[in-house]
Order: C-alpha cells, then sequence, then structure tokens
C-alpha cells in the first residue's frame, strides 16, 4: 500500500486498504475494527489532501464541480451533465458527448454508457454488479475451508469496493479515485486481473463440491 501510495495510485491502496479490514473483521470479529479503519481513511484524506496537489483537486471537484467547471471541475461538471442528458433511455449509441468527458473510456464510462443507453440500463448495471457480489459472498458462505472462505470474501469485497468507487465517482457521491469499473471500463490489465478473480472463487467452489460429492 506504501508502495501505492508513493507512486499516487491512491485508488488501488485504497481498495488494498479495505480488503484488509474487512478481511480482518471476518477473521477477528472485532467490533472496533471498521469505525478505526473509518477514522484512518479519513485521516489519510486530510494528509493526501494537503500533500498531494492531484488529491486536493478532486476533492475540490467533488464539494463544488460547478463552481470549478474551467478547472479542477471539468471532468465531474461533465460527468454530471452526460448523466442528465440521458434521462432515462438515453440518446442512443455514438450519439451522445462523452468524448468531452476526460478518460471516459477507464474512470467515467458509468457516464457514457447512462447518457447513451439511459438511466434504465445504467441501474440495470448496478444491478447486475451487486448480484455479482451477493455471488461472491454466497460462494463464501458455502465453503468450508477457512482459508478459501476468506480468499473469496476478499475477492468479493475487492469488486463490491472498485464498483462502488468507479460509480460513486461518476455520480459525485465520492471524489473521484481513477479506479475502473470491473469488465467494462477500457484497460487491459484490469479485465485480466477481474478474470483472475472469478477464476480462483469458481475454482475454490467446484473443489469443494468435489469434496462434498465423495
Amino acid at each position: 500500500m506504501l508502495l501505492l501510495v508513493l507512486a499516487k495510485d491512491l485508488g488501488s491502496a485504497l481498495i488494498l486498504f479495505v480488503i484488509y479490514v474487512v478481511m480482518s473483521y471476518a477473521a477477528l470479529k472485532k467490533w472496533y475494527i471498521l469505525p478505526v479503519a473509518g477514522g484512518v481513511v479519513m485521516l489519510a484524506m486530510l494528509v493526501a489532501g494537503k500533500l498531494m496537489t492531484h488529491v486536493s483537486n478532486r476533492i475540490i471537484a467533488w464539494l463544488d464541480p460547478v463552481s470549478t467547471i474551467d478547472n479542477q471541475g471539468y471532468q465531474v461538471s461533465q460527468s454530471l451533465f452526460a448523466i442528465g442528458t440521458g434521462g432515462w433511455v438515453g440518446s442512443g449509441l455514438f450519439q451522445g458527448r462523452s468524448s468531452t468527458i476526460p478518460v471516459v473510456t477507464k474512470d467515467f464510462i458509468f457516464s457514457a454508457i447512462v447518457e447513451e443507453m439511459g438511466a434504465l440500463v445504467g441501474i440495470s448495471l448496478i444491478l447486475i454488479c451487486l448480484s455479482v457480489v451477493f455471488l461472491f459472498f454466497r460462494i463464501a458462505r458455502e465453503l468450508r475451508d477457512e482459508f478459501y472462505v476468506y480468499v473469496s470474501v476478499g475477492f468479493g469485497t475487492a469488486y463490491a469496493f472498485q464498483v462502488f468507487l468507479t460509480i460513486g465517482g461518476c455520480i459525485k457521491l465520492i471524489p473521484s479515485t481513477g479506479v475502473t469499473l470491473p469488465l467494462v471500463s477500457y484497460g487491459g490489465s484490469s479485465i485480466l486481473a477481474t478474470f483472475m478473480e472469478f477464476s480462483i472463487v469458481e475454482s475454490l467452489y467446484m473443489t469443494t463440491k468435489k469434496r462434498d460429492s465423495r
């Protein structure tokens, strides 16, 4: 996590931290882990905002993107405009102006989808992601080996939090973190990593079922 922070990849560092916190809570069952972790995240955000210019810019854009639309808030403002323009059914494929959003194929792909396909498709995409998260944790409940359970919980947490960071940044729920939407955003390494997550959890599930059938 420290290496990622030094590389200014705070989104990935935050995902790893959340995975660590959730898996620690799952293993130790100590209630104080969650509020302490929340306090650490808030403190880290304040420190990063003071020391790193790009973090402070993202916080400014999150707080009031329209008033800073000519500078820090341009990306978030264009994202909100795109989502609002799409309405319920969207403007049609390739009929939107999502190209006005910087890095739209990665960080703000959800905004482009909603603009061209509508809010109904956007909501459906969120529900699909939620069903995948529930599937991860359902598999974790059915696994017998404790190590397998933690692996499934960790991957499920990573997927869920990555979706939350991406969509939350697009709709101004949280500051933008520059994290991709799994299996949707452009990027070979992100897609490969997500396929590996799914493959490992599926293999753990199949191994457990084979053991139970013997």
